[in-house]
């Protein structure tokens, strides 16, 4: 039954029907960065640690909407596994304790390994830690927009400068370049600086961040 319920709310929202959303939350993911954040409008409310998918089963870009919830779900193995047997809500279950189903068969969802938190070695949902996954479960309504982005490069102001982040490109895309970099400061360019151009690593594994501008204001009065 649960099964023909995620199927119908999964049709209607390829139909075009508006879920019910109790609130204008929306959850923003940026897989490289491993991190799931809640929004109220344009207001962070609260930040959480996921694991992605691997780059074999790569977890799906894009604009989608929670469809299905469900507490203490049990897992069907997929087409990649023997053994079909069902695991019922317990310890053995990888999905943990809450199932937030954003996609055909791609759900957000709790596990049994909290080890696997902030790798890609999922097989494309996006894992939390059971207590974090349970919290947002809460908060989250039918409806809840789900905006999942690859971004490679972040742009942060702090009060000494302009610093860029650079997370390892674990999908490969290859997106973290001088090109990709002039897009993200373009916005910036008129208040800053350059200091240096930025080097970018072809197989950089940790993240990377560091100052690479200064407000031109501060430039002028040699702060």
């Amino acid at each position: 039954m649960k099964k023909w319920l995620s199927l119908l709310l999964f049709l209607l929202m390829l139909a075009g029907v508006a879920l019910p959303a109790e609130a204008a939350y929306e959850l923003r993911l940026n897989v490289p960065e491993y991190k799931l954040r809640l929004f109220d409008g344009s207001r962070l409310l609260k930040e959480y640690s996921v694991a992605v998918g691997t780059p074999y089963e790569q977890t799906p870009v894009g604009q989608f909407s929670v469809f299905y919830k469900e507490k203490y779900p049990t897992w069907h193995p997929g087409s990649g596994f023997v053994d079909k047997t069902p695991v019922p809500p317990g310890p053995a279950n990888p999905l943990g304790t809450r199932w937030m189903e954003f996609s055909r068969s791609y759900g957000i969802h709790g596990t049994n390994k909290d080890w696997s938190i902030e790798y890609p070695v999922s097989g494309g949902c996006v894992r939390m830690y059971n207590r974090d996954v349970e919290e947002l479960f809460e908060k989250i309504s039918l409806g809840t927009l789900v905006l999942v982005t690859y971004e490679t490069m972040s742009l942060t102001e702090k009060a000494d400068g302009l610093y860029l982040t650079i997370f390892p490109d674990i999908y490969e895309k290859r997106s973290s370049t001088w090109r990709a970099f002039l897009a993200l400061y373009q916005p910036y360019a008129g208040e800053y600086v350059l200091l240096r151009k930025p080097e970018f690593a072809a197989a950089q594994e940790t993240v990377w961040s560091g100052k690479v501008a200064v407000r031109k204001q501060a430039l002028r009065m040699g702060l």
